[in-house]
């Protein structure tokens, strides 16, 4: 295909057109914070060098000569071919080997998807009720086996690994094929790691499944007769482990100082770090920024205790690891110990977002009432001025703060908190309340599928809202005002226009009267609401998000942005597919062309 010489971008230099299309490949997304995502992969990356070697031969040209085009490469089920003659399967690499040649020495962004995009699956040594007993995987550990042995001759190239999995027997096979050239070589440019067994269900056993591959397959040394490599991810900043574990010695050995973010998640009891793993491992990590555990956590090293029973005491253990650059923290506890066994190891005095979560399994029969974790953060927080020493001992069964004397002493005091997430838990109004007031500089606040979200609504209402018996002789109103400082509430939960009603009507002039700062944004979910968003004389903005509830399942689902909404902001006027100026000016050229 010729191209027109009159169109402008033909005129460009070849470094400068060649600039563009890397950056119409791998231009970065933004985070919610604004702050640059780090390794995001876009599969959409994979296809861009395709279509722009597509246009015409001088883009074709400077394409296939830009190495840094080619550096996306992405496996998945998709890559499986099917037979039609011998009725077999195979997995087709031929784009992936293009793609390592061209891409040269640059360094590698890798997606190894496993999962049955029908989420059809079964293993053959988990117990389960499936109808898939004959279960054939569409993406089998023999195809991992494959697409590993081509990838690990570039390892020294991997700067970014993603690997997802629903079954474990790829993972394991991936792990076991990746561990000695990791652990003996390294990958010197590995800046993002994250394995995923995307089956959070499993996790909830105590024991881990399938038993037969338990023995951790990863940053295990033992048995290689060369050296082991003594950094084997110097340059490591993003590392997610979920539903994956490792040899927790060999990976905190493995690390270098710039971890900045780190989530364990969906790990059954026996194959957790022991608390002494865990600690090591936080202690070699000072420049995390990120720290999430859902569904994870330490278990003590003594194995002759039961973890479960609560009766152990960790006073005489390590003192509380200090990250003082970690500013997100995220909790998903299975019960409330786990959620304090976490805090009081941490000393984290500059957390800007906090979130929590019921991890449970969702079948769970006892419900895990969070009364005492939430006691314990605003005892502690109230407390921690005065630097008291107390013994850290906690009992599942405390209900109250008086049967709560858990102060940590190191805890931070949360001063430079803004930003609160709670998601699914179950407390007490009076427990949410003595939370929330313990956190006067509080500025955004987000509630996820709570059960009662108006009760935790009411929990930060102004002190009329509550009984007189919870007011102390000698406190004030205001010092009883939870987040007094509050700008910014989301709502996602059953609440209906009632809800909303009461919201508007009482709720916000009471905080008002109270003396609390006006609230600039609420984000809420009804059901069966006409979405809408509208600005406020006070300056409040209400976006209001549909909710439709499910009569015979009881299921509510949450609508969000479409395809069909992104074509019509596309096709409208000023949108990219309906610009006069551009029209006007390079239409002709465009004819032409």
């Amino acid at each position: 295909m010729r191209f027109h010489p009159t169109v402008p971008i033909h005129s460009l230099p070849v470094e400068l057109l060649s600039y563009i299309l890397e950056l119409g490949t791998h231009s970065p997304e933004r985070s919610p914070n604004g702050r640059q995502e780090s390794l995001p992969f876009n599969t959409e990356s994979v296809r861009a060098p395709l279509i722009f070697s597509a246009v015409c031969r001088r883009w074709r040209d400077v394409a296939q000569t830009t190495s840094s085009l080619w550096t996306s490469i992405c496996i998945t089920s998709g890559s499986i071919r099917s037979s039609s003659v011998d009725q077999t399967s195979k997995l087709d690499l031929s784009n992936v080997i293009a793609y390592l040649s061209l891409s040269r020495k640059y360094p590698l962004n890798i997606l190894l998807d496993a999962r049955d995009i029908d989420w059809d699956f079964c293993e053959p040594d988990v117990p389960t009720i499936s109808d898939y007993l004959d279960y054939d995987p569409p993406f089998s550990e023999s195809d991992m086996r494959t697409a590993v042995s081509l990838l690990l001759p570039h390892i020294s190239r991997w700067r970014s690994v993603e690997i997802l999995t629903d079954t474990w027997a790829p993972m394991h096979a991936a792990l076991r094929m990746i561990n000695e050239p990791l652990v003996t070589r390294g990958a010197p440019m590995l800046q993002s790691l994250i394995l995923m067994r995307c089956n959070d269900y499993v996790s909830h056993s105590p024991l881990f499944q399938p038993s037969s591959m338990k023995q951790p397959a990863l940053f295990q040394s033992d048995g290689f007769s060369e050296a082991s490599h003594p950094l084997a991810l110097p340059l490591i900043q993003n590392l997610t482990l979920r539903g994956v574990h490792v040899d927790w010695s060999g990976l905190s050995s493995s690390l270098g100082l710039s971890l900045t973010a780190l989530e364990l998640s969906s790990h059954s009891l026996d194959v957790q770090p022991t608390h002494s793993e865990l600690h090591s491992l936080l202690s070699g990590c000072p420049k995390l920024e990120s720290l999430t555990f859902n569904g994870s956590g330490f278990v003590i090293d003594d194995e002759d205790l039961s973890f479960k029973t609560g009766a152990h005491d960790l006073s005489e253990n390590m003192e509380p690891i200090r990250l003082p650059f970690l500013e997100e923290l995220r909790i998903g506890y299975r019960s409330a110990l786990d959620g304090y066994n976490i805090l009081s190891m941490l000393h984290v005095p500059n957390i800007v977002h906090l979130s929590l979560e019921d991890a449970t399994h969702p079948g769970e029969a006892e419900q895990v009432a969070a009364d005492p974790f939430l006691h314990y953060i605003a005892a502690t927080l109230k407390r921690n001025q005065n630097k008291k020493t107390i013994t850290p001992f906690y009992s599942p069964s405390s209900t109250s703060p008086a049967s709560c004397s858990c102060t940590n002493p190191t805890l931070s005091s949360f001063a430079n908190l803004r930003k609160l997430t709670l998601r699914a838990m179950k407390a007490q109004p009076s427990s949410f309340r003595k939370f929330f007031i313990s956190m006067p500089h509080l500025q955004s606040l987000e509630l996820r599928e709570m059960p009662r979200p108006m009760d935790v609504v009411l929990a930060i209402a102004s002190s009329k809202h509550i009984d007189s018996s919870q007011v102390s002789s000698t406190g004030s109103p205001s010092s009883l005002l939870p987040c007094p400082l509050l700008e910014e509430l989301s709502l996602n939960g059953e609440l209906s226009t009632d809800d909303f009603k009461h919201f508007i009507d009482d709720f916000l002039g009471a905080r008002t009267r109270a003396g609390a700062r006006p609230l600039k944004r609420l984000d809420i979910h009804l059901i069966d609401a006409l979405e809408s968003a509208f600005y406020r004389s006070d300056g409040l903005t209400i976006r209001i998000f549909s909710t439709t509830e499910d009569d015979e399942t009881g299921f509510v689902s949450h609508s969000s942005r479409s395809a069909d909404d992104e074509l019509d902001e596309a096709f409208a006027y000023g949108g990219v597919f309906n610009d006069p100026i551009f029209d006007a000016q390079y239409g002709g050229a465009v004819l032409a062309h």
